[in-house]
């Protein structure tokens, strides 16, 4: 009897701990949380036939080049062999159109993270991740074009590497030199589940032009990352930590140093860094809407935020974070990148066959 008791006692304490680490993880997933819809102007949509999981600007000329992949059809497993590009969107231009950037591609190409590159001279080359047919299995790539004419670009070479493990976003800082965040531990696995409630790291990669390292390997969960304007700072989303990491990092050799780490409401997704030098992130408010999401199709909040980074000898000092948009999914669902070009706002999402233009008021 007295045995009978104390495993009663013992497997309540346990459903108890099992109740409350819910509880926490939902909590912190914005389960709970009252999506009130907030935004200072308009927006129109334009609609695509895949979605703009990611973006990036070239503010000299006024171009948006977008992440194209039928990712919906992907997530519910509708066609085995669904392909992307580049698409380009002229914002100084109307009525506004979405045209194909590239001239090329290669044979197979599911693309995801990207980014600009503008040399001293103003040569520019955009950087892709493309992921493979049998994830887990085969290389994850890295493609590189160059322009060949104004917003238009030509394919010149591909990089790998197994340290690329899970690419989810990369920001090129060379011709041949970027950064790789992966959203997944290097063992995958347990480790990589863990990562989704905010225990256990994944490896930042430096590739220096014929090499990667790992050269920031506590990240938790890279799911978004950028450079400001003069090369010398590193922006990345930790998605699962729901934080910005800030890093310095040593252009002659690539390494990193930790500047500060700033908190934020929501589960960080693409950086875009604006003229100002703020920093535009699109995250998710509500991570249990966006796994039902991905099962059954229901809206999935969108958020972008405004954040401005301490500055100053040992950023001691505090960031700022505005809430700029919020929307519980039924403008645009899944939001996952928000790029700011003078007043215009543009939002992109994982899965929404569409992306939004808006003017901020």
């Amino acid at each position: 009897m007295r045995l009978l008791k104390r495993l009663l006692k013992i497997i309540g304490v346990l459903v108890l701990v099992a109740v409350v680490a819910t509880l926490y993880v939902l909590n912190r997933g914005g389960a709970f949380r009252k999506i009130e819809p907030r935004f200072a102007g308009t927006c129109e949509s334009l609609p695509l036939d895949a979605s703009a999981e990611d973006m990036t600007v070239d503010r000299e000329r006024g171009f948006v080049y977008i992440s194209h992949l039928d990712r919906q059809s992907l997530v519910k497993g509708e066609g085995t062999n669904v392909q992307g590009t580049i698409m380009r969107l002229d914002l100084n231009r109307e009525p506004l159109a979405i045209e194909d950037a590239l001239l090329d591609r290669p044979a197979h190409l599911r693309t995801h993270g990207l980014s600009l590159y503008v040399d001293p001279a103003g040569r520019r080359s955009l950087f892709v991740i493309n992921h493979p047919l049998n994830r887990g299995t085969e290389p994850e790539l890295v493609e590189v074009f160059d322009e060949v004419e104004p917003g238009t670009f030509r394919h010149r070479e591909t990089f790998s590497s197994p340290l690329f493990n899970s690419p989810n976003d990369m920001a090129a800082v060379g011709p041949r030199q970027f950064y790789v965040a992966n959203d997944k531990a290097l063992k995958g696995g347990m480790a990589g589940a863990l990562q989704q409630f905010g225990i256990g790291a994944s490896p930042l990669t430096y590739f220096d032009g014929s090499t990667a390292r790992v050269v920031a390997d506590d990240i938790a969960s890279g799911g978004g990352i950028n450079v400001s304007a003069d090369g010398n700072t590193l922006y990345v989303s930790e998605t699962a930590g729901q934080r910005l990491r800030v890093l310095e990092r040593n252009p002659a050799d690539g390494s990193v140093a930790e500047k500060a780490r700033i908190a934020v409401p929501t589960s960080p997704d693409n950086v875009d860094v604006a003229a100002d030098g703020s920093l535009w992130v699109t995250g998710h408010a509500n991570t249990v809407k966006l796994i039902q999401h991905f099962i059954n199709g229901s809206p999935a909040p969108t958020q972008v935020l405004r954040v401005v980074p301490p500055v100053g000898p040992g950023t001691g000092g505090a960031a700022t974070v505005d809430e700029i948009y919020l929307n519980a999914g039924d403008q645009i669902s899944a939001g996952s990148v928000g790029v700011t070009y003078g007043k215009k706002l543009v939002i992109g999402s994982i899965t929404a066959r569409q992306i939004l233009v808006c003017e901020m008021s």
